[in-house]
C-alpha cells in the first residue's frame, strides 16, 4: 500500500513538473551557493524596501550564500552590518557609507568615523549617489547642481583626503552615480594613492554611464565594474516604474564585458530590495541562469561573483 501510494504521489509530482504552467522544482543545491552580494538595500530606510538586515542575512544564509554588503543611501551600515553578524552568526555581512549630504557629502571625517564602528564591518566608502551632480542632471533638469568630486577632471581636496583614509585602511572605494570623468579621475588618483581596491558602481547603465572603452581603462587601471542584476530588470517596459528611467544592462552585455576585459575585471551583484521587487537571492540566481544561458563559463561566474567579491572586501 505503502508503496502505491509513493508511485503514484511521484507520478502527480512529475505531472505537475511537466506543466508549463507551473515553476520547476527548487534546486537541490542554489546557485548562489558561496556567492557575495556586493550591493543589497533593505530597512531600516527612507525608501521602500522588501525586507530588512535579518531577514536577508537570515535568507542568504540558507541559500548557502557567503556574505552580503548593505547599503543606505543616507546613513552609514556599518554598526548595522556588526549587529546582523551577532543576530545570524554564519555569513559575513558587511557595512559602508554613501558620501551624500545626510552624512556631509565629500566628507573625510564621516569616512574616517564610519571604519571605526565596533564589529569592524565598516568597509566600503560609495560616492555620492542621488545627491550627485551626474545623478540629479540626468534625472532632473540639465541645470540642476549636485555633488562633484573631481570638477574638471580634478579630485577635489577633501576628495583627495578621502582616498588617503581608504589606503591607509584598506577600504573598497565604490563610485557611486558620479559622472564618467570623474570615475576616470578618482580611479587614477586612487590608484596614485595606494587604494587597493575600487569598483565602479553599476558602471555601464546611463548612471554613470561608462562607454566600454572607458570601463576598459579603469579596468586596465585595476578597478572593477559592477553590473548589478536591477538593471537586467530595466528598460521601457521594466514592471517597476522608476526602472523605466535607467538603461538595461543585461547578461548580454556582461557576455560582451568579459570578452572585451575579462570576469577579473567584473563584478555582478543584485542591487535588489525594493518593495514589491523580487528578494535578493532569487535575483543572484537568476542573474546567474541568465548569464550561463548566454553562453558564459561557471568559472567566470565564480570569479565575478565569488572571488572578486571576496578579494574587494579582504576575505580569503
Amino acid at each position: 500500500m505503502k508503496n502505491t501510494l509513493l508511485l503514484a504521489f511521484s507520478l502527480v509530482a512529475t505531472q505537475a513538473f511537466g506543466q508549463a504552467a507551473f515553476p520547476p522544482p527548487p534546486p537541490k543545491v542554489s546557485p548562489a551557493v558561496g556567492v557575495i552580494d556586493m550591493h543589497t538595500h533593505t530597512h531600516p530606510d527612507v525608501f521602500g524596501r522588501n525586507m530588512d538586515d535579518i531577514d536577508l542575512a537570515t535568507l542568504a544564509k540558507a541559500r548557502g550564500m557567503r556574505g552580503i554588503v548593505i547599503k543606505n543611501h543616507i546613513s552609514e551600515t556599518a554598526s548595522r552590518a556588526a549587529l546582523t553578524m551577532k543576530a545570524v552568526p554564519g555569513i559575513e555581512v558587511f557595512g559602508g557609507i554613501v558620501l551624500n549630504n545626510a552624512v556631509g557629502g565629500i566628507n573625510p571625517a564621516a569616512v574616517e568615523w564610519m571604519h571605526r564602528f565596533y564589529g569592524s564591518r565598516g568597509k566600503v566608502v560609495w560616492l555620492p549617489t542621488f545627491e550627485s551632480d551626474k545623478h540629479v542632471k540626468t534625472f532632473g533638469k540639465p541645470t540642476d547642481k549636485g555633488i562633484t568630486v573631481a570638477p574638471n577632471g580634478q579630485v577635489s581636496p577633501e576628495m583627495e583626503a578621502i582616498l588617503k583614509i581608504i589606503a591607509r585602511e584598506n577600504l573598497l572605494l565604490a563610485t557611486g552615480h558620479v559622472h564618467p570623468e570623474e570615475v576616470l579621475a578618482v580611479i587614477k588618483r586612487g590608484r596614485e594613492l595606494g587604494v587597493k581596491n575600487m569598483l565602479v558602481t553599476h558602471g555601464l547603465t546611463n548612471v554613470p554611464g561608462l562607454t566600454m572603452a572607458q570601463a576598459k581603462q579603469v579596468a586596465d587601471m585595476g578597478a572593477v565594474i559592477e553590473v548589478c542584476f536591477l538593471q537586467f530588470q530595466a528598460g521601457p517596459n521594466a514592471p517597476l516604474a522608476f526602472l523605466t528611467h535607467w538603461t538595461q544592462i543585461n547578461a548580454k552585455h556582461v557576455a560582451q564585458a568579459v570578452k572585451e576585459f575579462g570576469a577579473k575585471g567584473l563584478v555582478v551583484s543584485s542591487d535588489l530590495g525594493q518593495s514589491s521587487n523580487m528578494v535578493h537571492p532569487d535575483g543572484i540566481e537568476a542573474a546567474i541562469g541568465a548569464m550561463k544561458r548566454e553562453g558564459i563559463s561557471d568559472g567566470d561566474i565564480d570569479v565575478m561573483m565569488r572571488k572578486n567579491p571576496a578579494r574587494l572586501l579582504g576575505l580569503n
